[in-house]
């Protein structure tokens, strides 16, 4: 009677993992959600420069995604630098874009999260800067999302914080 008990459990067992992968394939064969790029917002945006007549310009920004899908940033660019790449603050300011790896070239933005870019930290630098630099003037730039599209945002110019030693 144990062994018939047993044999019992064994097939009952065996057609509810069966029954239950079925119940997992069914689900990975649903079509994933729509990807928007009206997901994607950037705020914070500023752009920061420690003496007048920098070449390059600090900026930083939180991106959000508000999606149910994770987005692959694939770079970003501005009318008014010649490059954008990234940097980190315990670099020295990167003044040649080739010498870098520009981690903002091929970056997930997890779905439901927020990545922070402050001066502390990683944040973009606008190399070769196109126009002058006056705080509270805005200076576009777009965010380039692989498949979905680009997302522009103004970044606002910071008073001017003097270092007499940065730079050139």
């Amino acid at each position: 009677m144990d062994r018939m008990i047993r044999n019992t459990l064994t097939v009952a067992a065996f057609l509810v993992s069966q029954g239950m992968g079925y119940a997992i394939a069914a689900d990975t064969d649903a079509a994933p959600p729509p990807v928007s790029i009206k997901s994607i917002t950037i705020s914070d945006a500023a752009l920061h420069t420690r003496y007048k007549e920098a070449p390059f310009l600090f900026g930083t920004f939180s991106l959000t995604n508000h999606g149910v899908t994770d987005m692959l940033l694939r770079g970003i660019t501005s009318p008014g630098c010649n490059s954008v790449t990234s940097n980190r603050s315990s670099q020295v300011a990167i003044q040649s874009p080739q010498q870098t790896y520009d981690i903002f070239q091929r970056m997930a933005i997890p779905h439901e999260g927020t990545l922070v870019f402050p001066i502390s930290g990683y944040h973009l630098i606008c190399h070769g800067v196109k126009v002058p630099y006056q705080p509270g003037n805005k200076l576009d730039f777009t965010f380039h999302f692989q498949d979905v599209g680009d997302v522009t945002a103004s970044f606002t110019m910071q008073p001017i914080v003097e270092e007499k030693h940065v730079g050139p």
